[in-house]
């Protein structure tokens, strides 16, 4: 292992002092130092911000970088953010969270496409395998670290992570992509952008994707497959006005023989369809509405799930003097049917759902708009727990454009989901031995933050936070009230996190970019009077690694030819018996013309067959690809 990694490193960083300066070999920005510093994100407070003036914990990850580290699944590319847990379950499930809480039903992180989330209302989660897009039309991605309920609403709990594609105009021309390796044994995309009038544009895309069987699977078969199609519409009315119409539509299978949810053997498919408005009526005043519909089907043996999502969502954005007011309303339907073994029932079968929310914050800027103070809260009903209130406080100050400190204070909850208000687990006699609560409070989290960012020259930059989050009612097994011989859930557990997130990045050439990413938690969860599963607390803590280290290289040879590499350390999870490991990922990649792209990918390179989760889950095999992208 010590010679495959060294000998990555000396690949990547080999030398690239004495480089002479030279064009990015992709011509696409995002790469250098100033350029990211210059990004603009929009997912923290729902407004355009300048990304070194965000009072958060905020990063952001390229198109470029995304290209250069030539993954091909959404969940592969947040590896390389600081502060998220990444764990492969099997050929395309995976376990991630940020900030604890990591698990295969993970649900404190609320995830977006567009804005469009797609956790599941089923545990308030994200089936992975079923959520993909065509990389190479990713604009970004946003992760925020922390709480982000005063905007986007219950389960933002311990982050966002908002995958925001480009528009249709910046996607013209064809593109087609093929690749194949050990365990990724194909890949097949294609995508076309076209100018239908004056101010129109319009793009459709396609992918296919085959995945071999994890490794140790032995009679467990988790191949995988999937296929996906989508379009997007931008329309310009004027130079006030702009629309938008976007949808995808998706089939995958796992198995036959994959042990999932209940039994062999896991299929889905679905689709979406979203449009928005946007309408600048003067450069101080921004309406935007949105609405999508969603519809997804999960099929595992007895187990059947479908459901359906409508939501309709206005914001507002008002600069006045030195305030910066953001205010909206929104409203979601949900509409389910569950069908399942008669040992693990929900009732009702079918249910329907509605969640109706309204939020405010005010950004006032003070001392020629050096200090800022933010303010604000979201209001939202549900079926589930009623009334939530979820607000937060900011302050920034500024002490050169390159200077930044920042503190925020946060609430967000997590809300009761279909499966903890609704199931009915039963043993083989059909005696009941596990009764859903449909009197559960919400679980709450309340963090304090703490960030400094720094840039000095263009060269270095530091992103720095610390934070203190606190836990309470968080759900697990206790006795029914009604019945001593019937478990159900309770809110009765509470714990405390705390942990340290640093990212530092240099520019040690025009044509080479390092990064180090390194983050630092500690997470405890403790017993309330009730608490029958005294091994979850420590299961929960025991999943989230202590420490994780991540170094990026980025590095353009000249003018054709690239050499990036990826280098992560994972501590320890012993509540999963899985040992800490060192990993490397390697992307050379070779601009044959002008217009023809190929890349050699090495994915998981050090460890031999790596079981990222433990004993027991399928492990991860390390692999190579080679991948051909044509542009026309």
């Amino acid at each position: 292992m010590k010679k495959v990694l060294a000998g990555v490193m000396c690949l990547g960083f080999g030398g690239m002092a004495d480089a002479e300066p030279a064009k990015l070999a992709l011509d696409i920005k995002g790469t250098s130092l100033t350029e990211l510093m210059d990004l603009e994100v929009t997912s923290l407070s729902r407004k355009p911000e300048e990304l070194n003036k965000v009072p958060a914990a905020v990063h952001v990850i390229t198109n470029e970088q995304i290209q250069r580290l030539g993954v091909t699944h959404i969940a592969e590319v947040l590896r390389y953010a600081p502060g998220v847990e990444v764990a492969r379950l099997a050929a395309n499930r995976w376990a991630i969270s940020i900030r604890g809480f990591n698990s295969g039903n993970a649900n404190k992180l609320l995830v977006m496409i567009d804005g469009r989330s797609i956790y599941t209302p089923l545990y308030s989660g994200v089936f992975w395998e079923e959520k993909d897009v065509l990389l190479e039309d990713v604009a970004r991605i946003e992760i925020i670290r922390g709480p982000g309920g005063t905007h986007w609403g219950a389960n933002a709990v311990n982050g966002v992570i908002n995958i925001i594609t480009k528009d249709a105009e910046s996607t013209q021309g064809g593109l087609v992509k093929l690749g194949a390796g050990l365990e990724e044994r194909g890949l097949v995309a294609a995508r076309y952008g076209g100018k239908l009038g004056e101010d129109t544009f319009a793009r459709v895309y396609g992918k296919l994707t085959r995945r071999d069987e994890s490794a140790l699977a032995g009679p467990i078969e988790d191949d995988a497959r999937m296929a996906q199609a989508g379009f997007r519409l931008d329309h310009h009315l004027n130079r006030q006005d702009r629309l938008t119409l976007q949808g995808d539509l998706y089939r995958g299978e796992q198995g036959p023989e994959y042990e999932g949810l209940l039994t062999p053997g896991q299929e889905y498919n679905g689709g979406n369809l979203r449009f928005q408005w946007s309408h600048w009526a003067n450069p101080d005043r921004n309406h935007e509405f949105s609405a999508y519909y969603d519809r997804t089907h999960l099929e595992s043996g007895e187990f059947n799930d479908q459901r359906q999502v409508w939501d309709a969502d206005y914001r507002l954005l008002q600069r006045w003097r030195n305030h910066e007011l953001v205010g909206g309303l929104s409203y979601r339907n949900l509409s389910d049917e569950v069908k399942s073994p008669a040992q693990a029932r929900f009732i009702p079968q079918r249910r329907s759902d509605e969640v109706q929310s309204a939020f405010l914050q005010d950004d006032i800027g003070f001392l020629d708009d050096r200090l800022h103070l933010v303010v604000g809260t979201k209001y939202e009903v549900n079926d589930y727990s009623g009334e939530e209130w979820q607000p937060n406080v900011r302050a920034s100050y500024a002490f050169t454009e390159r200077t930044l400190l920042w503190a925020a204070w946060s609430k967000a909850v997590r809300t009761p989901t279909r499966l903890e208000h609704d199931a009915l687990v039963s043993d083989r006699t059909g005696t009941v031995v596990l009764d859903a609560n449909d009197h559960l409070n919400p679980e709450y989290a309340e963090f304090y933050e703490l960030g400094w960012r720094q840039a000095w020259a263009d060269v270095w930059q530091v992103d720095l936070a610390a934070y203190v989050g606190k836990y309470r009612d968080l759900m697990t097994t206790v006795i029914s009230p009604d019945n001593p011989e019937v478990l159900t859930l309770g809110n009765a557990m509470e714990g405390d996190i705390k942990g340290v997130e640093a990212s530092v990045t240099l520019q040690a050439a025009t044509n080479w970019l390092v990064r180090l990413n390194y983050t630092h938690a500690e997470l405890d969860i403790t017993s309330k009077p009730g608490n029958l599963d005294t091994e979850r607390g420590p299961n929960i803590a025991g999943s989230t690694p202590n420490d994780m280290l991540k170094l990026i290289s980025l590095w353009d040879i000249n003018d054709r030819w690239q050499l990036n590499t990826y280098l992560r350390y994972v501590d320890e999870l012993p509540a999963r018996d899985a040992s800490s490991y060192w990993v490397a990922d390697l992307s050379l990649a070779w601009r044959v013309l002008p217009q023809t792209r190929l890349q050699l990918m090495g994915r998981h390179l050090g460890q031999g067959d790596l079981e990222e989760w433990g004993p027991g889950v399928n492990a991860v095999e390390p692999d190579w690809a080679l991948y051909l992208t044509q542009w026309f």
